[in-house]
């Protein structure tokens, strides 16, 4: 065997380290650095290093495994009971042909029949059923030894506990986090001032690896079964597909069986222009030989099986112009750069602005006004500036500078870790985004109190502060934009703007006492802590007269040793709850909600899950107005989760009861035709124990 030349052993050295440092971040800390096209690219060069020089692969090689050796360390560990392998790689048409004819070689000239798969981008998971009950699932980890996430997935709704048939088998698939829910979760994360996820699936393997269920079970992660072992197994992947599909799992239904090598390829070009049309990212698609007794002949290498390849759709990229960054200043304090760019199409839509993060990125991607910069939209969603191109700068362009002045109230900006921030609790852009945030679904649920208006009452001065809202009169919305007049002589009769914007707040002025924590923008105090941290007043606070009054007494007295008592609050947390009711510009946030008439009560929703309640058990879907209680359909929502009910958009076979408010859609005909339990408001109310009032 020749000698390896020296520059080629050190090259394949800094591959191995590279690698193995990217699965690290890939795998374990759910933070990619290297972009996917450049990570195939280094895994690639070491494959062909490898093809050449068979002496330099090794155990420890990344090519001799499917993820990194170690895990993350927080959930146990589960051995798996065959090993969970990955896929090689296919990136050109020609791969795919050299693959369908590799196959048709392992079977004596026969070229097989294919199945293609859309390639989901999440976290591969493996579900073990006995006897139809879910009873462990594991993470795929380094394919042999995974994560142990079983509590985790059952808060996912879509994966049923229990398989129509009573059978043992272990099913895999793709844990993944819808679009519009890795939108969602990444614009709260920057409004909390944390690092976003790169992408859905890190948002998905971030998700379910947490220690706490909880909070697992906010994410909106969803899944697709894409692989079954069972006995008898089913003869094709085909027909696997449509058992798990009875078994009650749901499958990425744009599967195609029965394809030829043309025939794959045709769904592969289909695929490249539809997938943005899709609410989940699919970063390819699968091709696998459909036949079982084809599979077992092929059989399988060290880290992948050969009778299947994963097509890698080329990443979408544009490059366009950056002619500004300008600061956005958010309801924290924190200020965020922003790409003003010539607008381009990409990806369906077209891209004007991309949030720059902050400095360091910046400075990362070496971007500078003036810039031609490449562009693409993380998860298929977001824009995102990857880098400049260096090669079409003209001149010398000056680096970008964050402002040492809050560009709205011009006071000092502090550097806070890796982001800048400005201090002034008065600051008019922060007292906005604050209130925009406060009056949003995930706080007080004020509906018809938009952003035009919620402007124009700040930019008057009227609204300061969030209490003031709760003190508006018809004289201050009177001649507003979009508001109309309340002259008698220009108003209509019956309900007009002016007198729906007044009664949805006095509506308003009750309000769980959760809601009311998040809406006064604690920093680092999301949903799920302040749920909690309203559970443990509730504990600590009996019941009974001006039980509002001594709650908010009682924050302005709990320290920080206090808080890390209550479940997820840790002294980071804990000393921001503290500093906020020690704060003389926040602190009696409570005191003058009270004052302006609005009221608290515990929350509704339990401090843990599997709560048993009339509800337990069921999966109800609201459809239709609840016009008697005048609950809004989120407050709904949460009256069912807190009486032990799962909750549900869609009317299917899995739903038990349907709560048919005034002027529901069609899902009652959906229920009808499935033969669904259906009540009015009243007897949603009767079933818990409440009042017309939603007392």
């Amino acid at each position: 065997m020749p000698a390896v030349p020296s520059a080629t052993a050190r090259r394949h050295a800094a591959l191995v380290e590279l690698i193995n440092a990217a699965d690290r971040d890939y795998y374990v800390a759910d933070a990619p650095r290297l972009p996917d096209a450049e990570y195939d690219a280094l895994r690639r060069e070491l494959e062909e290093i490898e093809g050449e020089h068979p002496s330099l692969r090794s155990e420890g090689s990344p090519t001799q495994r499917v993820g990194p050796r170690e895990l993350g360390g927080a959930l146990g560990e589960v051995q798996h009971e065959r090993p969970m392998l990955s896929l090689a790689n296919a990136f050109s048409s020609d791969e795919v042909a050299a693959f369908v004819l590799s196959a048709a070689k392992g079977l004596a000239g026969r070229e097989p029949e294919l199945v293609a798969e859309l390639k989901i981008d999440g976290l591969a998971i493996s579900l073990r059923y006995e006897r139809g009950l879910l009873v462990r699932a594991a993470t795929r980890g380094d394919g042999s030894t995974g994560e142990d996430v079983t509590e985790n997935i059952r808060t996912i709704r879509v994966i049923p506990q229990e398989l129509r048939e009573p059978i043992t088998a272990e099913v895999r698939g793709e844990v993944y986090m819808p679009k519009e829910a890795f939108a969602a979760l990444n614009a709260a994360r920057e409004e909390e001032g944390l690092q976003l996820y790169a992408n859905p699936r890190n948002s998905a393997a971030g998700s379910l690896r947490q220690k706490d269920p909880r909070i697992t079970a906010e994410r909106n992660l969803a899944f697709f079964a894409y692989q079954l072992f069972m006995e008898p197994q089913p003869a094709s992947q085909s027909a696997a597909l449509q058992q798990l599909h009875a078994l009650g799992l749901p499958i990425e239904v744009h599967a195609r069986a029965g394809l030829n090598a043309a025939g794959a390829a045709a769904f592969l070009a289909e695929w490249e222009e539809k997938r943005h049309e899709l609410p989940y990212e699919t970063d390819g698609a699968v091709l696998k030989v459909d036949a079982e007794s084809d599979q077992a002949l092929l059989g399988s290498i060290s880290r992948s099986p050969k009778w299947a390849i994963a097509y890698k759709f080329p990443p979408e990229q544009v490059t366009t112009t950056l002619l500004n960054i300008v600061v956005e200043v958010g309801r924290t304090g924190y200020l965020t750069p922003v790409a003003e760019m010539e607008p381009v199409l990409l990806a369906g839509s077209t891209v004007r602005r991309a949030t720059l993060h902050n400095i360091d990125e910046i400075r990362r991607k070496d971007v500078r006004i003036g810039d031609v910069v490449i562009l693409q939209k993380a998860g298929d969603v977001i824009p995102e500036v990857v880098r400049s191109v260096p090669a079409r700068r003209r001149g010398v362009l000056p680096e970008f500078e964050m402002p040492s002045r809050c560009p709205s109230c011009k006071g000092e900006v502090l550097r806070d870790e890796v982001r800048h921030r400005c201090p002034n609790p008065w600051c008019e852009a922060q007292l906005f985004e604050g209130l925009r945030h406060a009056i949003g679904r995930g706080a007080l649920d004020i509906e018809g109190l938009g952003e035009k208006l919620l402007a124009q009452l700040v930019d008057r001065g009227r609204v300061r502060r969030l209490a003031d809202l709760f003190t508006l009169t018809t004289s201050d919305l009177d001649g507003l934009e979009r508001m109309g007049s309340a002259a008698a002589k220009e108003r209509k009769a019956g309900a007009n703007r002016i007198d729906n914007v007044l009664r949805e707040l006095n509506r308003r002025k009750e309000q769980e006492l959760w809601r009311v924590l998040v809406a006064l923008g604690i920093r680092h105090v999301g949903e799920t802590t302040a749920r909690d941290l309203a559970a443990e007043l509730s504990r600590r606070v009996p019941a009974g007269p001006e039980w509002s009054a001594r709650v908010a007494a009682e924050l302005r007295t709990l320290k920080s040793e206090d808080l890390t008592s209550v479940s997820g609050v840790g002294a980071v947390v804990g000393e921001s709850i503290e500093r906020f009711f020690a704060s003389e510009a926040t602190g009696g946030g409570l005191q003058e909600l009270l004052a302006a008439g609005v009221t608290f009560k515990p929350s509704a929703i339990p401090a843990a899950l599997g709560t048993s309640g009339p509800l337990s058990g069921e999966v109800v879907v609201v459809t239709g107005t609840l016009a008697n209680s005048g609950l809004s359909r989120r407050e709904a929502h949460d009256r069912i989760r807190a009486a032990g009910g799962a909750v549900a958009e869609a009317v299917t076979s899995k739903t038990t009861l349907l709560v048919a408010g005034e002027k529901g859609g069609s899902k009652r005909a959906d229920a009808e035709r499935l033969g669904v339990r259906i009540v009015d408001e009243a007897g949603f109310l009767r079933i818990l124990g409440e009042s017309a009032s939603g007392g």
